[in-house]
């Protein structure tokens, strides 16, 4: 085959499948989504091209609408390229597939710190609250590996608080995923301040395991009444060992 017939191949390929995209009901979205994966979608409307839907967050059997829908639109000016509005994001969110892989803009999320309930039954039955924002440089997904230790995605909760406990604010903590060497990816969470001291490390494989351990307890400088305060969460977040709460999770 020629370079021209080549060429030609792959533009009526590229305009068959924008055809279709724009025909395809985007409930069809429902069915693509594995059943396993923390994410699902309950409702849309409009076609795969350019439509919206409300999404749930969370492990099968326990996941929680957000209270938005998500809107996409594709275009193909420039290359494809798909756009993502959600008004917890700080702009539109783009998606730019190319043969190689595929480009995925920096954005920031802000978000209640509700939906860290859906992680594990352990972190929603303490009833955390507070603000959550997630951020992400522009990231390129596929053929070319990124180098270890580069950064994916950064998380902070501040104004931390919890149901089961009257201390108000728990603290601020930060949580970094950065690129590990196997090709999936590193988890260190830390305390920048307060009376509840949150530590540990984890991992995020490339198949999709995930394994995550660490500790909370009391800050050293906090005072009698407030260990005393907080000993219903560290009870419910996992078994004790001397003064810790064990964090373990898979």
């Amino acid at each position: 085959m020629s370079r021209r017939n080549a060429i030609l191949l792959i533009g009526l390929l590229l305009t068959a499948g924008a055809a279709a995209l724009a025909v395809l009901p985007a409930r069809w979205l429902m069915l693509a989504i594995p059943a396993h994966w923390p994410l699902a979608v309950i409702d849309a409307s409009g076609t795969v091209w350019s439509g919206s839907a409300v999404l749930a967050v969370g492990p099968r059997g326990s996941r929680r609408a957000l209270p938005n829908p998500v809107r996409w639109q594709w275009s193909i000016s420039r290359g494809p390229k798909l756009e993502v509005n959600h008004p917890w994001l700080s702009g539109p969110l783009i998606l730019a597939p190319s043969l190689t892989n595929i480009m995925i803009s920096p954005q920031a999320l802000q978000l209640p710190a509700q939906a860290l309930s859906t992680l594990d039954p352990r972190i929603a039955a303490v009833d955390p609250g507070g603000r959550l924002s997630l951020s992400w440089p522009a990231v390129h997904v596929g053929r070319h590996a990124r180098p270890g230790g580069a950064r994916l995605l950064d998380a902070e909760w501040r104004d931390a608080v919890s149901a089961l406990t009257p201390i108000r604010p728990l603290g601020h903590y930060t949580l970094a995923l950065t690129q590990s060497a196997t090709g999936g990816a590193d988890l260190t969470l830390g305390t920048q301040q307060g009376p509840l001291l949150l530590e540990g490390a984890g991992a995020l494989s490339a198949s999709g395991g995930f394994q995550f351990k660490g500790t909370a307890r009391s800050a050293p400088a906090a005072s009698p009444e407030v260990r005393a305060a907080l000993q219903d969460l560290l009870s419910a977040l996992g078994p004790r060992q001397n003064d810790s709460t064990l964090l373990h999770y898979r």
